[in-house]
């Protein structure tokens, strides 16, 4: 079969042979340091170093297969030196490829990814953590989320076209649950999106520090919420009669060294129990 050299121009005509079946390829640069890029339909991507070699390709040469299914390119790379991974997809992306690019090692790890233009343009118009509004929830409240959300929508830009317009969606999503008041699904979302992130090594942190730094905020939500509980409650065991106000104040008491210790399953428990108690008194 003929191997075919591929330019800028001729990309879409690259990515239409993929559509009909699996083709290889093979890439690296001439020595003018120009991108020399040929495909050859078939498995053998190795059989296209010698054409390379005799255009005036010069090693470190990469070589694979790729399939184009739908509006996603996968390169499978059995041969992918980091320096050459980097020119071909400056390559692509000079040549302003239609088609998301997933450059994958034989093992099916992705080794780097390229989003189509339409990719690009749809993730920006998604929705923005300057879209939040609650002015009707405690500041105290919004704040931890919004931190988190801050800290992780640059770090969306670097997942794989795909999963970034997934996790665009999600953000949106969680941004529109916030201003509806509804923190707690909006905080497993967020949780969500920061394992997504931690998993595919676009975070500085790995999945089990994520889980960890999100259940510390979530405890200290929930104890800004449980402080305000018992400072209500306080309110009504001082309108509550002599010997159940005495009662019921060392219940208290008991609910707010609890909650210094963080102890906040224990300081709810204590607290349904004071509640109880003063509905009996009604």
């Amino acid at each position: 079969m003929c191997a075919d050299r591929v330019t800028g121009d001729e990309v879409k005509a690259m990515v239409r042979e993929g559509a009909k079946r699996r083709t290889s390829f093979a890439f690296c640069l001439d020595p003018l340091k120009d991108p020399l890029m040929m495909i050859q339909p078939g498995s053998k991507p190795e059989a296209l170093r010698a054409p390379l070699k005799q255009a005036g390709g010069k090693p470190p040469m990469l070589w694979g297969t790729y399939v184009v299914q739908g509006d996603q390119m996968e390169m499978i790379c059995e041969q992918a030196p980091t320096q050459m991974l980097l020119q071909l997809k400056r390559f692509l992306k000079s040549s302003r490829i239609k088609v998301g690019v997933l450059f994958l090692d034989d093992g099916g790890n992705i080794l780097d990814s390229l989003k189509s233009e339409a990719t690009r343009e749809t993730a920006s118009k998604d929705a923005d953590i300057s879209d939040i509004s609650t002015p009707d929830i405690a500041p105290s409240a919004v704040e931890p989320l919004k931190r988190r959300l801050k800290r992780i929508q640059p770090r969306i830009a670097l997942a794989p076209g795909p999963l970034e317009l997934k996790l665009n969606r999600a953000l949106g999503k969680t941004v529109s649950l916030i201003n509806a008041g509804r923190l707690q699904e909006a905080e497993t979302l967020v949780l969500v999106i920061e394992r997504s992130l931690a998993a595919l090594g676009k975070d500085r942190e790995d999945e089990d520090s994520t889980l960890k730094r999100g259940q510390r905020e979530s405890d200290q939500r929930s104890l800004g919420a449980q402080i305000k509980r018992a400072q209500g409650l306080q309110a009504h065991v001082a309108r509550a009669p002599g010997p159940a106000r005495d009662r019921l104040t060392q219940a208290i008491h008991k609910a707010a060294r609890l909650l210094k210790q963080r102890d906040l399953n224990g300081a709810k428990d204590a607290m349904d129990k004071i509640e109880k108690a003063l509905t009996s008194l009604v």
